[in-house]
């Protein structure tokens, strides 16, 4: 009866959290879509097929059936791909694997459930057959994953729409580090055009990690007790806090545990106390690139940005600002972590304070509650730092692109600068920002973010008087134009300063 009464709720909380993720998710997908449509060559009888499956995406979405939309475009992308829409492939497209926990430590029990984005029209032929093994993920490039079967179940049906199914797993016996769980759906008697169903979900072994992260938690309760009335180090205790809750949202699957060292990470807030507690900031003197958060006043929780601090940043003097808004599917580390460094080491070259906020969710397109989170990440920083009024500039890649002109056409006081990467916006909201200069980046091969939405943009902004640079990159796809045009967004960056009379006043924390 209890089994039965957590599977209920389990399904009810998924439903709920589905509800309110699918419509980001039909948007990010339709991205991925909307590239391999543009990188496909089709037949007019192909295309007319395709549209016509399209309508009925559309059609879907507006009217608040994600799961019908996100089936109704993975049947489109069959029908370009040229495949037939078997039933394991609608399987491929609606299957949700997630896990109770996704920081697991040896031989404790945890469970994998799987349900779906939408019910299937047709179910497979065959029972299905699931394997659930752990690959290791190599610490070095060109390393092999040591493969781990962990369980095998038989005798599936595909029916989890309404329902999941619930495997219960024990953690074998293996070292820390990072794994991949991989789920495999096969039937027996798979034909050629029934390639078996394969999801990966992230996870990381970690023992006694649980223990040491609730005693962490305490600590900084303590700590924030010792600190009251102390309000400048009191601002520094939600970076210590967010790196502690990122084990919860490991664990919620909200971050790649993957790119996370518990062990590391508990030291460095152990550290981040131990100054604190001594009444020293534990934030003043990091340089390079790391973590920060605030707490949020939209609805009080904490929220994660990267900062970059170069090394000739001693505090005697104003510093010019650069706020970097990541892509679609992206969040706060993107900047850093992609692009092999080369943002962060213009930053380094030419003394420029960087952040990068996350932005809530992957494809928020910075709107509403992002765009706060990016005004308070500019607020933080300037809190933080000191940064120069008349040098505040804001650029983004791809959804980001799209950011950094919506942002601004909201703001027009705030920035000296933009440079758009691959983005696209408003043409009529080009006249609120004619007064800030903008370089603008795009390739003419871009299958992702049509380069017409750029030149609507730039043409826009001509009219309405700004002084624009516009790039377009000949043969350049959506992702190799961003790195290089690094050195050139920083040289117009360091030609325009806003006038003084005109430096922004607000981005003070709310």
């Amino acid at each position: 009866m209890k089994r039965t009464l957590r599977t209920a709720l389990w399904a009810l909380l998924l439903a709920t959290a589905l509800c309110a993720q699918d419509a980001a998710l039909v948007l990010q997908r339709s991205v991925g879509y909307g590239t391999l449509k543009n990188s496909t060559t089709l037949t007019a009888e192909k295309r007319a097929e395709v549209e016509a499956i399209e309508a009925q995406t559309r059609a879907a979405s507006a009217a608040g059936r994600y799961g019908e939309a996100l089936k109704f475009m993975a049947k489109a992308s069959a029908a370009i791909r040229g495949q037939e829409f078997t039933p394991l492939r609608a399987l491929d497209a609606a299957l949700v694997c997630k896990l109770d926990r996704a920081v697991l430590e040896p031989g404790q029990t945890f469970e994998v459930r799987l349900s779906q984005y939408f019910p299937l029209d047709e179910k497979p032929a065959a029972k299905l057959a699931a394997t659930v093994v752990l690959l290791s993920v190599p610490s070095e490039e060109g390393g092999k994953p040591v493969e781990t079967t962990v369980k095998t179940v038989a005798d599936l049906t595909p029916d989890w729409n309404a329902t999941p199914q619930a495997i219960k797993l024990t953690v074998p016996q293996l070292p820390d580090g990072a794994y991949r769980l991989a789920v495999t759906l096969a039937p027996s008697d798979a034909s050629e055009k029934d390639q078996p169903v394969r999801k990966f979900v992230a996870v990381r072994l970690a023992g006694g990690v649980s223990a040491n992260v609730q005693a962490a938690k305490a600590r900084v309760t303590q700590v924030r007790t010792k600190l009251a009335g102390k309000d400048a180090l009191l601002s520094e205790l939600p970076t210590a806090e967010y790196r502690l809750q990122l084990f919860d949202l490991v664990n919620a699957g909200e971050v790649d545990p993957t790119r996370l060292d518990f062990t590391q990470e508990l030291k460095d807030v152990a550290a981040a106390l131990d100054a604190l507690e001594a009444g020293r900031s534990s934030l003043a003197a990091r340089r390079g690139d790391f973590r920060r958060a605030y707490l949020s006043k939209v609805d009080n929780t904490l929220q994660p940005y990267r900062a970059y601090i170069p090394n000739s940043y001693d505090g005697s003097k104003e510093f010019p600002l650069v706020i970097a808004l990541h892509g679609m599917g992206g969040n706060e580390n993107s900047y850093f972590d992609g692009y092999r460094g080369s943002f962060k080491v213009e930053a380094e070259k030419r003394g420029y304070l960087v952040a990068c906020p996350k932005g809530r969710l992957p494809a928020s397109m910075y709107t509403g509650t992002a765009e706060q989170d990016v005004l308070d990440v500019l607020a933080e920083m300037r809190q933080a730092y000191r940064v120069d009024p008349q040098r505040i500039y804001l650029t983004g890649h791809s959804m980001g692109g799209y950011g950094t002109w919506s942002v601004a056409m909201n703001h027009p006081e705030m920035f000296a600068a933009l440079a758009p990467i691959a983005g696209g916006g408003s043409p009529a909201g080009m006249t609120k920002i004619a007064h800030i200069p903008q370089i603008v980046i795009h390739g003419d091969n871009d299958k992702t973010v049509p380069v017409e939405r750029s030149r609507v943009m730039v043409e826009a902004g001509k009219k309405a008087g700004a002084e624009i640079k516009y790039v377009e990159v000949p043969g350049g796809n959506h992702v190799s134009i961003a790195a290089p045009a690094f050195p050139d967004i920083f040289d117009w960056f360091e030609n325009h300063k806003r006038p003084a009379a005109q430096a922004v006043s607000a981005g003070s924390k709310n």
